[in-house]
């Protein structure tokens, strides 16, 4: 190990909470530039809007700005494809390489991302809750407040594969919370659908094991046989409606022929992940400035390096580490 990776060792080891009595944060302008090769940030989003306000609502604006400050701070944005085939052994990608997801196929999609990523010739993948597909009106009764908003067509879905943008599953008609004890639907009574057996109210039950896994079996395959029909290619990625699966549902959608799987866990992807689970970072959110989202990756990349040679940060959150990224950019300047 070089000095630098002894430094890098001590300071995540020892002293990142002691790092900001030694060296001012300043957080906002601070930016750390680690950079990685041969590992992949998949970063989430969901819905952009003028008008509409919540955790998951982005503006244009900053939609924008977040494609700028990835293309001036050199990361390369890939395909979901291209990271299928470098995850199988297939094919190499560039470094800092970033891939761009949207979930619940929202009509926002077409209006607002895709215009911005055709002109900057910059693929990015939608995963679409497929019932609702072509649901252009939504539904303003809805208590799903995702069931409120508008989605794409698949005549608009068809339009944008044909310039680089591509769709998968995000289940056919799953995307929901469901008991799965009596009771008050308490959250502690809840959790996504495909999770596990959920309560059968008229039945006074809860499903069986068996009845757990013909359902997730119907839906994942029926959204699979949609797709394919709808848009001529074969369906091989799937992404879990609210990031949680189980083991049993991940083991039908292997045997489905989904290969990947995409989640909410945070961190980047690199060739050794088992399973074919996505982990991905998310961007979506109104309060991720272009700076925070860059800071976001970095950070992940830390850690990633951090975990090649030390396992015991494998559990580690990333947010822990801010104060060592300011640290390691002080020492960086001054052994690089």
């Amino acid at each position: 190990m070089n000095l630098l990776g002894m430094i890098r060792t001590l300071l995540l080891l020892f002293t990142p909470g002691l790092i900001p009595l030694f060296f001012p944060t300043h957080s906002s302008t601070v930016s750390f530039h680690p950079g990685y090769q041969n590992r992949v940030a998949v970063l989430m989003y969901h819905h952009i809007s003028n008008t509409d306000r919540g955790p998951a609502v982005i503006t244009p604006r900053l939609f924008r700005a977040h494609l700028d400050i990835l293309q001036k701070e050199g990361y390369h944005v890939i395909s979901t494809e291209r990271l299928a085939r470098f995850l199988s052994g297939k094919d190499t990608i560039p470094p800092k390489a970033v891939v761009i997801t949207f979930d619940d196929g929202y009509e926002s999609f077409y209006t607002y991302a895709y215009p911005e990523l055709k002109k900057r010739n910059i693929p990015a993948t939608c995963f679409v809750i497929v019932k609702s597909a072509g649901d252009t009106k939504g539904s303003p009764g809805s208590r799903h407040i995702w069931k409120q908003i508008p989605k794409l067509t698949w005549e608009q879905m068809r339009e944008m594969q044909a310039h680089g943008m591509s769709f998968y599953p995000h289940s056919y008609d799953s995307h929901y919370l469901a008991r799965f004890a009596p009771g008050v639907p308490a959250a502690r009574h809840i959790r996504p659908a495909l999770a596990g057996p959920i309560w059968l109210d008229k039945q006074n039950r809860r499903e069986t094991q068996g009845e757990y896994e013909a359902r997730v079996r119907a839906d994942l395959l029926k959204a699979k046989e949609v797709m394919e029909k709808e848009l001529g290619r074969p369906m091989d990625q799937f992404c879990w409606p609210y990031g949680v699966d189980s083991p049993t549902a991940a083991r039908i959608a292997r045997s489905l022929g989904y290969r990947y799987l995409y989640y909410t866990r945070r961190g980047l992807n690199g060739s050794c992940i088992t399973g074919g689970r996505i982990r991905r970072i998310n961007a979506g959110s109104p309060d991720i400035t272009p700076e925070i989202l860059i800071r976001k990756i970095e950070q992940y990349a830390l850690l990633a390096y951090a975990q090649q040679w030390c396992p015991s940060f494998i559990f580690l959150d990333p947010a822990l580490l801010e104060p060592a990224c300011v640290a390691l950019e002080f020492w960086q300047e001054r052994f690089s």
